[in-house]
């Protein structure tokens, strides 16, 4: 008997998950347009898929707040781009030996807007944007208007350069 569906293509498990949170990929042509209106330590964020915050060595521990739960409130701005906020919440407690001893219990991010308006997140109904994807649309603008046989023989010569 032949398969109903011999020209549809395979899904790994991660693929059908995807399919079914609803989780779609923005296209390359979202990804160039968000590439274009945010800053470059925006894009170092997105490229890189992570913020950088401060540690507690760094910047030592102070918190802005209290919650409805009595935990601790302490903020913290991504210092390369400056829009993403980590919240965390922060329990003190008795240990053992009656030293006071404190736990991060929860964190989450926000994200605000910059001075010029602008935002972290792309626009939403636009799909997910990966790092690759960032990093993609990036290096296209950057080669942009070379030739792809150029760039071989460059790298040909660069190469032989390098072998001596």
């Amino acid at each position: 008997m032949a398969d109903e569906n011999v020209g549809a293509t395979p899904q790994s498990i991660q693929g059908e998950q995807q399919t079914e949170s609803g989780w779609t990929r923005a296209s390359d042509e979202d990804v160039d347009l968000y590439v274009d209106r945010v800053t470059d330590e925006v894009l170092a964020c997105r490229e890189r898929g992570r913020h950088l915050f401060p540690t507690i060595r760094q910047t030592g521990i102070h918190f802005t707040g209290v919650d409805d739960d009595g935990l601790l409130l302490r903020r913290l701005t991504c210092t390369c781009c400056e829009l993403a906020v980590k919240v965390e919440k922060w329990e003190g407690f008795r240990g053992a030996g009656r030293r006071t001893r404190f736990r991060r219990v929860a964190s989450h991010l926000e994200y605000r807007t910059g001075p010029d308006g602008q935002t972290y997140l792309a626009p939403s109904g636009r799909g997910h944007m990966t790092p690759r994807q960032i990093g993609d649309s990036v290096a296209s603008k950057a080669l942009s208007g070379q030739t792809l046989t150029a760039l071989r023989k460059a790298a040909t010569r660069a190469s032989k350069d390098e072998k001596g």
